[in-house]
């Protein structure tokens, strides 16, 4: 399988990943959601079904990013839909995560 460079898009509060998020896109990916969140202070989803390939380092890249949120007050929400790498990985590391974007984007605006 080849792989798709990593690439991302933000819009109404969700920032939506695709491809590749490996050792050379993980400080893209640390800093796409810092800039998006407000370093950490607004609510953010991210959206990672379209993801191909999710290390172990872009997964702690995201459990810093929940736990920082977190510490500020604001909120941090992952996506993946069934079927797709990220929930795989989602599923087998315990994070939190919603299947669909919440119908208003970012959970703390519904």
């Amino acid at each position: 399988m080849l792989e798709r460079p990593f690439s991302s898009s933000h819009a109404d509060g969700v920032l939506t990943l695709g491809g590749s998020i490996d050792e050379y896109a993980v400080a893209a990916l640390r800093s796409a959601i810092k800039e998006h969140s407000d370093e950490h202070r607004r609510p953010l989803t991210v959206e990672l079904s379209d993801v191909d390939f999710l290390p172990s380092v872009a997964v702690g890249v995201l459990a810093t990013g929940l736990r920082q949120a977190e510490e500020n007050g604001a909120e941090l929400a992952l996506v993946a839909t069934p079927g797709t790498i990220a929930h795989r990985v989602l599923v087998i590391t315990g994070m939190p995560f919603f299947e669909a974007v919440p119908e208003h984007g970012t959970p703390g605006s519904v």
